[in-house]
Protein backbone atom coordinates (compact mmCIF):
# COMPACT_ATOMS: atom_id res chain seq x y z
CA UNK A 1 0.00 0.00 0.00
CA UNK A 2 1.43 3.20 -0.87
CA UNK A 3 -0.79 6.06 0.00
CA UNK A 4 2.07 8.60 0.32
CA UNK A 5 3.65 8.10 -3.20
CA UNK A 6 4.95 11.40 -4.54
CA UNK A 7 3.63 13.02 -1.34
CA UNK A 8 5.51 15.42 1.11
CA UNK A 9 4.85 15.11 5.01
CA UNK A 10 6.47 16.82 7.49
CA UNK A 11 6.09 15.16 10.92
CA UNK A 12 7.35 16.80 14.13
CA UNK A 13 9.06 14.65 16.64
CA UNK A 14 9.79 12.24 14.41
CA UNK A 15 13.32 11.43 16.94
CA UNK A 16 11.68 8.92 18.70
CA UNK A 17 8.30 7.65 19.89
CA UNK A 18 4.79 8.33 17.86
CA UNK A 19 6.62 11.05 15.45
CA UNK A 20 8.89 8.65 14.52
CA UNK A 21 6.62 5.68 14.39
CA UNK A 22 4.52 7.57 12.18
CA UNK A 23 7.47 8.80 9.79
CA UNK A 24 8.23 4.97 9.66
CA UNK A 25 4.78 4.40 8.46
CA UNK A 26 4.12 7.38 5.77
CA UNK A 27 8.18 6.09 4.51
CA UNK A 28 6.76 2.86 4.05
CA UNK A 29 3.80 3.82 2.46
CA UNK A 30 6.08 5.86 0.02
CA UNK A 31 6.11 9.46 1.23
CA UNK A 32 8.61 11.76 1.18
CA UNK A 33 8.73 12.35 5.16
CA UNK A 34 10.37 15.59 6.59
CA UNK A 35 11.50 14.71 10.29
CA UNK A 36 11.59 17.62 12.35
CA UNK A 37 12.89 17.15 15.57
CA UNK A 38 14.82 19.19 18.43
CA UNK A 39 17.26 16.25 19.47
CA UNK A 40 19.84 16.47 16.80
CA UNK A 41 21.60 13.17 17.18
CA UNK A 42 18.22 11.03 17.38
CA UNK A 43 17.23 12.85 14.74
CA UNK A 44 19.72 11.52 12.37
CA UNK A 45 19.79 8.23 13.91
CA UNK A 46 15.87 8.05 13.43
CA UNK A 47 16.10 9.19 9.70
CA UNK A 48 18.80 6.86 9.34
CA UNK A 49 16.76 3.99 10.43
CA UNK A 50 13.66 4.94 8.18
CA UNK A 51 15.99 4.81 5.06
CA UNK A 52 17.70 1.70 5.72
CA UNK A 53 14.19 0.24 6.84
CA UNK A 54 13.30 -2.50 3.76
CA UNK A 55 9.73 -1.72 4.49
CA UNK A 56 10.31 1.95 3.31
CA UNK A 57 9.13 2.89 0.03
CA UNK A 58 9.62 5.99 0.18
CA UNK A 59 12.14 8.38 1.96
CA UNK A 60 12.83 10.38 5.07
CA UNK A 61 15.75 13.22 5.50
CA UNK A 62 16.05 15.48 8.88
CA UNK A 63 15.31 19.14 9.76
CA UNK A 64 16.64 20.13 12.97
CA UNK A 65 13.60 22.46 14.24
CA UNK A 66 12.65 23.37 18.47
CA UNK A 67 8.35 24.32 17.93
CA UNK A 68 8.99 26.30 21.02
CA UNK A 69 11.38 28.37 18.68
CA UNK A 70 9.00 30.02 16.12
CA UNK A 71 11.61 31.83 13.90
CA UNK A 72 13.21 27.93 13.67
CA UNK A 73 9.57 26.64 12.51
CA UNK A 74 9.94 29.81 10.26
CA UNK A 75 12.97 28.29 8.58
CA UNK A 76 12.26 24.28 9.15
CA UNK A 77 8.67 24.48 7.00
CA UNK A 78 11.04 27.20 4.59
CA UNK A 79 13.65 24.57 3.87
CA UNK A 80 11.51 21.57 3.63
CA UNK A 81 9.49 23.53 1.00
CA UNK A 82 13.15 24.86 -0.69
CA UNK A 83 14.02 20.73 -0.77
CA UNK A 84 10.71 19.37 -1.95
CA UNK A 85 8.53 22.47 -3.69
CA UNK A 86 5.44 21.14 -1.59
CA UNK A 87 3.31 19.57 1.05
CA UNK A 88 0.46 17.15 1.20
CA UNK A 89 0.40 16.72 4.77
CA UNK A 90 1.37 17.98 8.60
CA UNK A 91 1.61 15.63 11.15
CA UNK A 92 2.19 17.71 14.20
CA UNK A 93 3.42 14.95 17.15
CA UNK A 94 5.76 17.07 18.98
CA UNK A 95 4.89 17.66 22.43
CA UNK A 96 6.25 17.63 26.43
CA UNK A 97 4.94 16.04 29.22
CA UNK A 98 5.51 16.80 32.94
CA UNK A 99 3.42 15.40 35.85
CA UNK A 100 3.31 17.70 38.77
CA UNK A 101 0.88 18.26 41.65
CA UNK A 102 -0.96 20.99 40.49
CA UNK A 103 -0.01 23.45 43.59
CA UNK A 104 3.50 23.29 42.71
CA UNK A 105 3.48 24.13 38.83
CA UNK A 106 5.70 27.00 38.67
CA UNK A 107 4.88 29.25 35.47
CA UNK A 108 8.02 28.59 33.99
CA UNK A 109 6.67 24.88 33.52
CA UNK A 110 3.79 26.21 32.76
CA UNK A 111 4.93 28.45 29.66
CA UNK A 112 7.08 25.68 28.69
CA UNK A 113 4.46 23.23 27.97
CA UNK A 114 2.18 25.55 26.38
CA UNK A 115 4.51 27.15 24.38
CA UNK A 116 5.83 23.49 22.52
CA UNK A 117 2.45 21.89 22.88
CA UNK A 118 -0.36 24.32 21.97
CA UNK A 119 2.04 27.32 20.61
CA UNK A 120 4.39 25.22 18.59
CA UNK A 121 1.60 23.34 17.22
CA UNK A 122 -0.19 26.68 15.69
CA UNK A 123 2.61 28.07 14.29
CA UNK A 124 3.62 24.85 12.53
CA UNK A 125 -0.24 25.25 11.47
CA UNK A 126 0.21 28.55 10.50
CA UNK A 127 3.20 28.17 8.64
CA UNK A 128 2.56 25.22 6.42
CA UNK A 129 -1.13 26.06 6.14
CA UNK A 130 -0.46 28.02 3.04
CA UNK A 131 1.56 25.35 1.19
CA UNK A 132 -1.44 22.95 2.21
CA UNK A 133 -4.06 24.82 0.62
CA UNK A 134 -2.02 24.65 -2.59
CA UNK A 135 -2.11 20.93 -2.83
CA UNK A 136 -5.44 20.40 -0.79
CA UNK A 137 -3.53 18.69 2.06
CA UNK A 138 -4.42 17.58 5.31
CA UNK A 139 -3.20 18.59 9.19
CA UNK A 140 -3.09 15.89 11.66
CA UNK A 141 -2.85 17.14 15.41
CA UNK A 142 -1.58 15.24 18.65
CA UNK A 143 -4.47 15.57 21.55
CA UNK A 144 -4.75 13.44 24.32
CA UNK A 145 -7.44 11.91 26.23
CA UNK A 146 -5.62 14.38 29.26
CA UNK A 147 -8.17 17.12 26.99
CA UNK A 148 -10.96 14.79 27.64
CA UNK A 149 -11.21 13.40 31.65
CA UNK A 150 -9.82 13.58 34.65
CA UNK A 151 -6.12 12.82 33.98
CA UNK A 152 -4.47 14.10 37.73
CA UNK A 153 -0.88 16.23 38.03
CA UNK A 154 -1.23 17.14 34.13
CA UNK A 155 -3.05 20.52 34.44
CA UNK A 156 -0.35 22.32 31.95
CA UNK A 157 -0.90 19.31 29.50
CA UNK A 158 -4.02 19.06 29.54
CA UNK A 159 -4.40 22.61 29.32
CA UNK A 160 -2.44 22.46 26.39
CA UNK A 161 -3.68 19.85 24.68
CA UNK A 162 -7.85 20.74 25.27
CA UNK A 163 -6.37 24.59 23.08
CA UNK A 164 -5.00 21.96 20.51
CA UNK A 165 -8.84 19.95 20.57
CA UNK A 166 -10.29 23.22 20.43
CA UNK A 167 -7.86 24.63 17.60
CA UNK A 168 -7.76 22.17 15.29
CA UNK A 169 -11.60 22.02 15.01
CA UNK A 170 -11.39 25.88 14.29
CA UNK A 171 -8.96 24.60 11.03
CA UNK A 172 -11.45 22.48 10.07
CA UNK A 173 -14.04 25.28 9.45
CA UNK A 174 -12.09 28.02 8.39
CA UNK A 175 -10.34 25.90 5.82
CA UNK A 176 -13.02 23.42 4.78
CA UNK A 177 -13.68 25.18 1.83
CA UNK A 178 -9.94 25.50 0.37
CA UNK A 179 -9.59 21.77 0.85
CA UNK A 180 -7.96 21.38 3.98
CA UNK A 181 -8.80 18.61 6.46
CA UNK A 182 -7.80 18.64 9.86
CA UNK A 183 -8.08 16.46 12.40
CA UNK A 184 -6.86 15.13 15.70
CA UNK A 185 -6.03 12.20 17.83
CA UNK A 186 -6.33 11.69 21.59
CA UNK A 187 -4.16 8.54 22.93
CA UNK A 188 -4.37 7.18 26.45
CA UNK A 189 -1.35 5.47 27.56
CA UNK A 190 1.25 4.84 24.66
CA UNK A 191 4.74 3.57 24.62
CA UNK A 192 7.58 6.09 24.43
CA UNK A 193 10.49 7.77 25.80
CA UNK A 194 8.34 10.46 26.50
CA UNK A 195 5.57 8.44 28.84
CA UNK A 196 8.35 5.89 29.86
CA UNK A 197 10.72 9.28 31.71
CA UNK A 198 7.60 11.16 33.53
CA UNK A 199 8.08 10.75 36.60
CA UNK A 200 5.15 10.19 39.31
CA UNK A 201 5.15 13.41 41.64
CA UNK A 202 6.32 13.35 45.13
CA UNK A 203 3.53 11.73 46.94
CA UNK A 204 1.26 10.53 44.24
CA UNK A 205 -2.09 8.59 45.08
CA UNK A 206 -1.48 5.74 43.19
CA UNK A 207 -5.29 5.11 43.19
CA UNK A 208 -5.11 7.94 40.97
CA UNK A 209 -3.66 6.03 37.77
CA UNK A 210 -6.44 4.09 37.45
CA UNK A 211 -7.93 6.83 35.53
CA UNK A 212 -5.16 7.23 32.76
CA UNK A 213 -5.11 3.55 32.33
CA UNK A 214 -6.87 1.45 29.82
CA UNK A 215 -9.90 -1.05 30.79
CA UNK A 216 -7.75 -3.36 29.56
CA UNK A 217 -4.26 -2.60 31.75
CA UNK A 218 -2.16 -3.02 28.10
CA UNK A 219 0.07 0.16 27.52
CA UNK A 220 0.13 0.60 23.59
CA UNK A 221 3.43 0.38 21.12
CA UNK A 222 3.37 3.57 19.21
CA UNK A 223 2.80 2.46 15.98
CA UNK A 224 -0.89 1.60 16.83
CA UNK A 225 -0.93 5.41 16.95
CA UNK A 226 0.90 5.69 13.74
CA UNK A 227 -1.39 3.95 11.83
CA UNK A 228 -4.07 6.20 12.72
CA UNK A 229 -1.75 9.18 12.59
CA UNK A 230 -1.10 7.96 8.82
CA UNK A 231 -4.36 7.33 8.11
CA UNK A 232 -5.92 10.89 8.62
CA UNK A 233 -2.98 12.40 6.84
CA UNK A 234 -3.79 10.14 3.79
CA UNK A 235 -6.79 10.72 0.99
CA UNK A 236 -8.30 7.96 2.22
CA UNK A 237 -9.22 10.48 5.17
CA UNK A 238 -10.40 12.85 2.78
CA UNK A 239 -14.08 13.28 3.70
CA UNK A 240 -13.38 13.19 7.67
CA UNK A 241 -12.48 17.09 8.68
CA UNK A 242 -12.87 18.23 12.50
CA UNK A 243 -13.05 15.06 14.48
CA UNK A 244 -10.70 14.05 17.58
CA UNK A 245 -9.85 10.32 17.05
CA UNK A 246 -9.54 8.73 20.54
CA UNK A 247 -7.36 5.85 20.55
CA UNK A 248 -7.64 4.83 24.40
CA UNK A 249 -9.04 0.58 25.14
CA UNK A 250 -12.11 1.76 26.23
CA UNK A 251 -10.47 4.08 28.76
CA UNK A 252 -13.06 7.24 28.26
CA UNK A 253 -16.25 4.98 27.19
Amino acid sequence: MDRFTNKVVIVTGAASGIGKASALRIAAEGGIVACLDVQEQALHDAVKEINANSATTGSASAYLCDIGNPQAITDAVAAVIKDHKKLNALCNIAGILKLQNTLEVNLEDWNQIIAVNLTGTFLMCQTALPHLIGTKGSIVNMASTAALGSHPWTAAYAASKGGILSMTKTFSIEFAKQGINANSLSPASVETPMSNNAKLPEGADYDLLKKILPLNGLVRPASDVASLVAFLASEDAVHINGVDVRIDGGMMT
